[in-house]
C-alpha cells in the first residue's frame, strides 16, 4: 500500500500548468473579443468561446479532483497505518515477478505472521522493493508488519532503516 504524498514547497508542481492554460484560454478569449469566429455549426455557442472557456475552468477543476483524491488516499493510509495491528513477520521465501517499475522489482513474500492470541499464518504478499533495500533482506528477516484487523491479508511490511 502506497500513496503519492504532496512534497512541501514544491506549489509550483500544480502552478505552472495551471498558468499556462490560463494563458491560454485567456488569449483564446481575447481573439474572440477582436473577433475571432468559426462558422457557423450545428454547436449551441461559438466554438473559439467554448474552447477558451475550457481552458480556464477544466484545468483548476481537475488539478482540485487530483489533490482530493491524493490526500483522500494519504488520509486512508494514514488510518490504517494508525488503527492496523503492529506485528512483527518472519520472511519465509522471496520470488521475482517478472515485473519493475522506475528500476524496483516486484517481489513476491511469504511471510509468516505471530498473530495477537498465539496464533501464526502465513500470508502471501506482493510489493515493490527499492534495489537498496532488496539486497537487505534476506529469508528468515524478521519484519515489522501493520494488519488490517478485519482482513489478514491485507498487509504493510514497513520500510526498515538498515
Amino acid at each position: 500500500m502506497s500513496a503519492w504524498r504532496y512534497i512541501p514547497g514544491r506549489w509550483w508542481i500544480f502552478a505552472i500548468p495551471l498558468v499556462i492554460f490560463l494563458a491560454v484560454g485567456i488569449t483564446i478569449l481575447v481573439a474572440y473579443g477582436n473577433g475571432l469566429r468559426t462558422p457557423d455549426t450545428w454547436f449551441p455557442m461559438d466554438e473559439i468561446l467554448f474552447l477558451g472557456i475550457l481552458f480556464i475552468v477544466l484545468p483548476p477543476l481537475f488539478t482540485s479532483l487530483l489533490v482530493f483524491n491524493i490526500t483522500k488516499g494519504n488520509r486512508r493510509e494514514e488510518k490504517f497505518l494508525k488503527d492496523g495491528i503492529q506485528l512483527e513477520a518472519i520472511l519465509l521465501s522471496m520470488t521475482e515477478t517478472g515485473t519493475t517499475v522506475n528500476n524496483a522489482p516486484e517481489i513476491e513474500m511469504e511471510l509468516s505472521l505471530q498473530l495477537p492470541d498465539g496464533s501464526t499464518i502465513n500470508v502471501k504478499h506482493r510489493c515493490f522493493v527499492s534495489l537498496l533495500d532488496l539486497a537487505n533482506l534476506s529469508i528468515g528477516d524478521r519484519l515489522p508488519v501493520v494488519m488490517d484487523p478485519e482482513n489478514p491479508d491485507r498487509i504493510v511490511v514497513l520500510t526498515r532503516l538498515s
